[in-house]
């Protein structure tokens, strides 16, 4: 009996642990953007822009790859000011070295004529800055933040025509982390380079 009782309150216990991780893994992020860049591929792009903004509800950092795929599937909803919000947020993180920034170059072009053609359509980029703002760290002394542009390295990795591999120190952080106000710049698109 009571090999049977622990056995019942181990099943318990890890039924409980399954369900607690299933809940926390619904509300990352993550999993939305994989879910909208997916659904993108398969050309369901209104379906993939609801769950790009679940994602935007939960997202704490912008980060550049989720710019480019929101900003290029707003551009296929002919949503063009948010395209072009959001593709150039992309430029401000990478550069024009990151590893999107050729194709995103033509988007933003593309995205820019449109709009140019049709000013009428105001409704289409009602939520291109909502979040750029809000993404910002609340900032304590001595707070450091990992850099999204080189991911906390300080080095840049970037292939050549001939894909040999480039390798350049990251302009904006110092040993791959930024200050939590250098970082809320960045994430505003107005932290200068440093001076290599």
């Amino acid at each position: 009996m009571k090999k049977f009782l622990l056995i019942l309150i181990c099943f318990a216990s890890c039924i409980e642990l399954s369900q607690a991780q299933t809940s926390t893994s619904l509300l990352d992020p993550r999993r939305y953007i994989d879910t909208a860049v997916n659904l993108m591929d398969v050309e369901k792009y209104k379906e993939a822009d609801s769950y790009f903004m679940k994602a935007l509800d939960q997202i704490e950092v912008l980060s550049p790859d989720f710019c480019y795929y929101f900003g290029k599937n707003s551009l296929l909803l002919e949503k063009h000011k948010q395209s072009i919000d959001w593709l150039n947020k992309y430029l401000e993180l990478k550069g024009s070295q990151g590893q999107y920034s050729k194709e995103v170059f033509t988007l933003v072009a593309k995205a820019e004529e449109a709009y140019r053609q049709d000013r009428s359509k105001s409704s289409s980029g009602i939520i291109e800055t909502k979040f750029f703002y809000r993404n910002t760290v609340d900032c304590e002394n001595g707070t450091h933040v990992i850099c999204p542009v080189c991911k906390g390295d300080d080095v840049i990795v970037t292939l050549d025509v001939l894909g040999q591999k480039l390798y350049r120190t990251c302009p904006y952080s110092t040993g791959g982390r930024l200050t939590c106000q250098e970082f809320n710049l960045l994430i505003q698109g107005n932290l200068k380079a440093k001076n290599n």
